[in-house]
């Protein structure tokens, strides 16, 4: 709804998320708590991702993806997301990940990859930092 206050103003698009986590407990936690710092976000498990992703293509900037799904691997759908959209953003997480290993992953995959738990002011702001390096 357009309001004579904001009428003609620009409105700025809040950054968009893809949240793909087959826990539906960490999932609606970490949804809104990315809500709250900003963002909006697309909630799902792994059936629905790539469907969510082509009807909200234009409005998600980045895919954040647990590496641990029962009959799916976290990693098989970061590279289907890379495949249908290289543009795409894309970064995993994973519960029990050491720094160590964090960097290894990001070595050889190219992808971000974010130790649960997560504090979702934390994960906005990496998130935002991500989207200002990947778009220079």
């Amino acid at each position: 709804m357009t309001t004579l206050y904001d009428a003609g103003r620009p409105q700025e698009r809040r950054p968009g998320v893809l949240l793909i986590d087959p826990d539906p407990t960490a999932r609606a936690s970490l949804a809104r708590g990315l809500e709250g710092a900003g963002w909006h976000v697309w909630a799902v498990d792994g059936s629905t991702a790539m469907e969510t992703y082509r009807l909200h293509r234009d409005n998600i900037d980045v895919a954040l993806v647990d590496l641990q799904f029962p009959g799916l691997q976290g990693g098989r759908l970061l590279a289907e997301l890379g495949q249908v959209a290289p543009e795409l953003t894309r970064c995993a997480m994973s519960g029990g990940v050491k720094a160590y290993t964090a960097s290894a992953y990001r070595r050889m995959s190219g992808t971000p990859l974010f130790a649960k738990p997560l504090d979702p002011r934390a994960l906005a702001a990496a998130l935002h930092d991500l989207l200002l390096v990947s778009r220079t």
